[in-house]
C-alpha cells in the first residue's frame, strides 16, 4: 500500500532496462498521447504532505527536487547546478539553482521556494505526515514539537538562487534524501494555503509535466509537457492520459485492446503472460508486512501476534497466491538492500529468517493468547486496499489463520487506498497491510518506521529496548558505520522477537508496455509509472 514518495536507489539492485532502443522516433510521434493507468486515487499532490503511492506517482511527473534521477536511475543535479560537497564537518550544504529553473507559469524557482517547502513540512501547523526526510535538518525536532519558531529551521535563502541546508549531524545517505526535497511556489502557498495540491488548479509544477483535469476526486486526468521545465527539449512525449484502474483483469483487457500503453499488473496475469515481450518484471526493495494495533487489547498481545505470523507460509504466498515475481519476506528489512559495510554481506543473510512458518508453535502461542485475554474466540478486522494484490493477501492470511487457529476469526475490510491511509493514521484498525520502499540503502530506513515516535508507526508500538537501539543507529557522530550496522541487527532482532510486525512479501513490479514505447527503465525504487520524461515513441 505504502511507498514513500519517489524511491531513490542507485546501486544495490540492478535496474531493469526497458525497451531502450537507439532513441529514434517516428515523425510526429511527439503528438501521440501516451495512455497509462494508476492503481488508485491520490490523496494529495502537495509535496509537503504526500506520503502515499498514488500521490507520489503524480509528483514523480510534475515535481523535481534538489537532485533527481537520470534515465539510468543515477542521482544527478535536478533544480540545482551540481552535486555539492558539504562543509562544516559534513553538516552544511550550499546549493545554487539553475538559471533556467522555472515554474509552469514561467516564474523562476527561487531559493525561498525551497525554504518555504522545508519549513512548511516541518511546521506542526501543516500537520504533515511526510516529515521522515526532513528530520535530519537542524532544529527539526524542536520546531516539529512546537517548541521553536519554524523559521529557525536549518535552511536559509542566501540570495534568489542560492540556499543552504544545515543538518544536525553528517548523514551518509543524504544525497538520496535531497532527491525528495522539492520546492513549492511561495506565491501559490500564500494564495491557496491548505488547499494547495488538492486539485490541478491549486498545484504549480516545476517538473517535466503539468497536471491537468484532476479535480481532487475524479479517476482520470492528464500530464501535459511543461514548456518551462529546464530540460523540456528532451521531454519527447507531450501528453499523457492517466486512468485509475484497480482491477488487474480490467487493466490487462485495456492493454490487450490497445486502450492503454502502460499498466502495472500482478498475480495470475504475470504468470499467464510471462513469455510476452511486452511484460517487464522488476524486483523492488519494497517490503510488505502486517501492523498490529497496540491500542487494542487483542492485537497488543504478543502471543497473538506471534501466532498469526507463524501460520503465514511466505513461500506459498509469494509463489502460489501472488504469482507476480514477489519473493517471501522474512524480515521488515528487504533482501538485497542493505550490506555489511565491512564484508558486503546482505543484512538478511546475517540476521537469518526471523519470520518462519511453524503451525504447531503458532497453536501454542494462540493457546497462551486465549489464556491472556480470557477468551476462546477473538475476531479481528483486517484493513486492506481494494486492489487485487491486497485482497489476495488478505484472503490467504484469513484462510491460514482460521484453518490453524480455531476461535480466531479474520474479517477482511477492503477500502479505497485514500480511506486506508486515513484510517492508518487515525489508528482505526485491528490489523492492516503496510508496504514500504526505501529512500536510501540503509536498514535504518525500514527500522525507523517502528520507533515509538515515528509518524508511520501506525500501530503505536512502543518498546524501550528497541527505541534505545535505534537511538544508537541514528547517532552517526558517535558511532561508526560498522557499529551502526551491529545496532541495526540487534534492533531488527528485537523487533521480530516481540512480533512487532508480521512480514509477508517483498514486492516485484510487473508492467505491460507497448512495444512501440521506449526510453523507460525501472529499478528497485521506481514508481509504477516510471519516469515518463525519458519515454519516447519508437
Amino acid at each position: 500500500m505504502w511507498q514513500k514518495k519517489q524511491k531513490l536507489w542507485m546501486y544495490l539492485v540492478v535496474g531493469v532496462a526497458l525497451l531502450t532502443g537507439c532513441g529514434s522516433k517516428a515523425a510526429g510521434a511527439d503528438n501521440q498521447t501516451l495512455k497509462i493507468t494508476i492503481p488508485g486515487e491520490p490523496m494529495t499532490v502537495d509535496p509537503n504532505k504526500s506520503i502515499e503511492t498514488n500521490g507520489g506517482a503524480i509528483l514523480d511527473q510534475i515535481s523535481e527536487g534538489i537532485y533527481k534521477r537520470d534515465r539510468n536511475n543515477k542521482i544527478v543535479p535536478g533544480m540545482v547546478e551540481k552535486i555539492v560537497q558539504p562543509t562544516e564537518n559534513g553538516t552544511k550544504y550550499t546549493f545554487k539553482i539553475k538559471k533556467n529553473a522555472r515554474w509552469q507559469d514561467g516564474k523562476p524557482v527561487t531559493a525561498q521556494d525551497f525554504v518555504t517547502s522545508l519549513v512548511r513540512t516541518t511546521d506542526p501547523k501543516t500537520k504533515s505526515q511526510a516529515t521522515t526526510d526532513v528530520q535530519y535538518i537542524q532544529n527539526f525536532k524542536a520546531i516539529n514539537t512546537g517548541k521553536m519558531d519554524p523559521h529557525k529551521l536549518g535552511v536559509k535563502a542566501i540570495n534568489q538562487r542560492t540556499f543552504s541546508i544545515t543538518l544536525t549531524k553528517p548523514i551518509p545517505f543524504i544525497n538520496y534524501i535531497f532527491v525528495g526535497y522539492k520546492p513549492v511556489q511561495t506565491a501559490a502557498i500564500k494564495k491557496y494555503g491548505e488547499k494547495y495540491g488538492t486539485n490541478d488548479q491549486t498545484t504549480v509544477a516545476n517538473g517535466p509535466y503539468t497536471l491537468k483535469g484532476w479535480n481532487g476526486n475524479n479517476d482520470s486526468w492528464h500530464y501535459v509537457k511543461n514548456k518551462y521545465y529546464w530540460n523540456a527539449k528532451h521531454v519527447q512525449i507531450a501528453k499523457v492520459d492517466v486512468n485509475v484502474v484497480k482491477d488487474d483483469n480490467t487493466a490487462q483487457s485495456m492493454f490487450k485492446s490497445g486502450s492503454v500503453d502502460l499498466t502495472n499488473v500482478s498475480g495470475q496475469f504475470v504468470k499467464q503472460n510471462r513469455n510476452s515481450k511486452e511484460l517487464v518484471v522488476t524486483p523492488t526493495g519494497r517490503n510488505n508486512y502486517i501492523y498490529f494495533n497496540s491500542k487494542r487489547t487483542a492485537t497488543a498481545n504478543e502471543n497473538l501476534r506471534h501466532a498469526i505470523s507463524l501460520v503465514i507460509n511466505r513461500q506459498q504466498l509469494a509463489n502460489k497466491v501472488l504469482q507476480d515475481g514477489s519473493r517471501p519476506a522474512t524480515n521488515i528489512v528487504p533482501k538485497n538492500y542493505a550490506k555489511d559495510p565491512k564484508t558486503g554481506r546482505d543484512f538478511i543473510d546475517e540476521v537469518g529468517n526471523l519470520a518462519p512458518t511453524d503451525v504447531n508453535q503458532a497453536k501454542q502461542y494462540w493457546q497462551k493468547a486465549q489464556s491472556d485475554l480470557g477468551k476462546s474466540k477473538v475476531t479481528l478486522d483486517f484493513l486492506v486496499d481494494d486492489v487485487d494484490t491486497e485482497k489476495k493477501l488478505a484472503e490467504y492470511v484469513q484462510g491460514a489463520v482460521q484453518k490453524n487457529l480455531p476461535g480466531l476469526k479474520i474479517n477482511i475490510v477492503s477500502v479505497p487506498h485514500a480511506t486506508h491511509v486515513s484510517r492508518d493514521f487515525s489508528c482505526d484498525f485491528d490489523i492492516c497491510t503496510v508496504g514500504w520502499g526505501p529512500d536510501y540503502p540503509d536498514a535504518q530506513n525500514f527500522l525507523d518506521g517502528m520507533r515509538s515516535n515515528n509518524q508511520i508507526n501506525f500501530a503505536k508500538t512502543k518498546d524501550d529496548q528497541y527505541d534505545a537501539l535505534m537511538d544508537k543507529v541514528s547517532d552517526t557522530t558517535t558511532y561508526s558505520a560498522q557499529q551502526r550496522w551491529e545496532f541495526e541487527k540487534q534492533a531488527d532482532q528485537r523487533l521480530m522477537q516481540i512480533a512487532g510486525v508480521a512480514p509477508t512479501y517483498q514486492a516485484a513490479q510487473a508492467h505491460f508496455v507497448n512495444s512501440k514505447l521506449g526510453g523507460l527503465k525501472w529499478d528497485a525504487m521506481s514508481g509504477n509509472s516510471g519516469q515518463l520524461q525519458y519515454a519516447y515513441w519508437k
